[in-house]
């Protein structure tokens, strides 16, 4: 029997998602598209595709020259100043891309949506875990749950269907992304070397010692790639993660062993306030190590590092759905996050 084509649209491409997912594809002989507002910038292997997600007439016009599309990856996002107000852009950019697709490429039969642990509610405090796809949705807004409403609603009658992964806290390579979260303990780290101070681990007491869950690019690509193709993902959500929960006690030291720091105990800074103020610092070490130039107060959005490192309840998600389904791929956080470091060392944003 003839192996069916995979060719894949990838919205969102240039985020840490994103790239996590083309990434695999690629790996695993798909044809990736990737989308962007540019249309450049795409990873090797792929094909860039200029595309406005929340203008419906680009879509279908970007569409209309690619209507062998089998799949459609989508991990774009828009930020907006309220919860409420990220609602409708982000719900126009999938239905955009989703009602174009599903006119205009007759061949497709998976939507894969990624989506995130707010979808639990962990963005108002403590949360019932392990997080179970089945529990009851939290008070809205929450654009997350109108784009899993909108697939099911779309998806009805039609050819193809639908995936939600719903990962916890990402870490993953886009230097783009200021909500990095690897990017700003890096720079944070190689601050504090340069100073000549030991790392300390900015966030809360209880942040420290909270169970949390990392959800690697590279994780995510393996899920997104699975759950396009497995019956059993069809019009189902899974929560996907790297593998057992950690405490940030358990994982600092390996971050600062592998800067060659030692560690202090934890104290509440603001990074928000203090890490924009050592932009002539940074400019010292950029250019003693060689570094591309990137400004320290813009790279990172700083408070998103600050929210994500004082997160005091645990935040554990259950994975024996998606592993009841079939996805079994498992890699060890600790290791993962060192890994995405020396990659910023490797690409000269991080001094080695």
């Amino acid at each position: 029997m003839p192996t069916l084509p995979r060719i894949a649209l990838v919205a969102g491409a240039s985020g840490i998602v994103g790239t996590g997912i083309a990434r695999r594809l690629v790996e695993d002989g798909w044809t990736v598209v990737c989308a962007s507002r540019s249309g450049g910038g795409g990873l090797p292997g792929t094909t860039g595709l200029k595309v406005d997600l929340g203008d419906p007439a680009d879509c279908a016009r970007a569409l209309a020259a690619h209507t062998d599309i089998t799949h459609v990856f989508f991990a774009a996002y828009v930020a907006a100043p309220s919860r409420a107000a990220e609602v409708a852009p982000n719900l126009a950019m999938l239905r955009n891309l989703v009602e174009a697709a599903s006119e205009l490429a007759p061949s497709l039969r998976r939507v894969v949506l990624v989506t995130g642990a707010k979808f639990y509610g962990i963005q108002w405090g403590a949360t019932q875990t392990p997080c179970r796809e089945s529990d009851p949705r939290q008070l809205p807004p929450n654009f997350y749950y109108d784009q899993e409403d909108f697939l099911r609603q779309a998806q009805r009658g039609q050819r193809w269907s639908w995936c939600n992964l719903i990962p916890p806290f990402v870490s993953g390579y886009a230097v783009g992304n200021p909500m990095n979260l690897v990017l700003g303990v890096g720079i944070y780290a190689a601050v504090s070397k340069a100073m000549g101070l030991p790392l300390r681990f900015p966030g809360s007491a209880r942040a420290y010692e909270s169970l949390h869950q990392i959800a690697d690019a590279k994780q995510i690509g393996a899920a997104a790639a699975w759950a396009a193709c497995s019956a059993q993902s069809a019009n189902q959500a899974f929560n996907v993660t790297n593998g057992d929960p950690i405490r940030w006690s358990r994982s600092w030291p390996g971050i600062a062993a592998h800067f060659g720091m030692e560690v202090a105990a934890p104290k509440t800074m603001p990074l928000a306030d203090v890490m924009p103020e050592q932009g002539a610092l940074w400019s010292r070490i950029s250019e003693r190590a060689g570094l591309r130039p990137v400004q320290i107060e813009r790279i990172v959005n700083w408070g998103w590092v600050d929210y994500m490192l004082r997160m005091e309840h645990d935040v554990v998600l259950e994975t024996g759905k998606i592993r009841r389904a079939g996805f079994h791929e498992c890699i060890e956080t600790d290791e993962v996050f060192v890994e995405r470091l020396r990659e910023l060392q490797e690409q000269r944003v991080l001094p080695s």
